[in-house]
């Protein structure tokens, strides 16, 4: 038999407010107060600027940057953020983990997993793990591209230089 909720109780009802959202806790040793959070205080544990990445020495005409997410809080995911200059690209990889390519403009020439093909944005790439793969920004202007990793633990195996660009570039 269904319980009955007396008409007295309806307006209470109508006021009950949902629980307010757990905050989520901060990084050991971090101080923080959900009065005094803004972005580049300590008080932060939301965004990572690009001057907290490392920065890591990728390929030809590319710079890089490594968020590795174990070192940022992240329990499951990597990221990579590159601007890439027209030809430029890294060198035939591997990583452990499964990646995402995501560019918002431009096209890209990749070779993944021995397939050649090239592609305009906006799009999301998907490569699996311990594929080989790369690119080339097939533009002529400088891309900026993300890649998400499913680790936060981040590896990068070379394989070979890049095969689509030209020797000795």
């Amino acid at each position: 038999m269904k319980k009955l909720i007396p008409l007295l109780a309806l307006p209470l009802l109508a006021q009950a407010q949902p629980p307010a959202p757990r905050p989520i806790p901060p990084k050991p040793g971090a101080a923080y107060s959900a009065r005094t959070a803004t972005i580049g205080t300590p008080a932060s544990n939301y965004v990572v600027k690009l001057e907290q990445m490392r920065k890591l020495a990728a390929g030809e005409g590319e710079t890089t940057y490594l968020l590795n997410g174990a070192t940022h809080g992240f329990r499951g995911l990597s990221f990579i953020l590159t601007e890439t200059a027209p030809g430029g690209g890294p060198p035939l990889h591997t990583h452990d983990s499964e990646e995402a390519h995501v560019l918002t403009a431009g096209t890209m020439s990749y070779v993944v997993g021995g397939r050649r093909f090239v592609v305009s944005a906006p799009y999301i790439l998907r490569v699996p793990a311990n594929t080989p793969h790369t690119f080339i920004n097939a533009g002529s202007t400088p891309l900026q591209l993300t890649a998400v990793f499913d680790s936060a633990h981040y590896t990068f195996t070379r394989v070979a230089d890049n095969p689509l660009q030209a020797p000795g570039r």
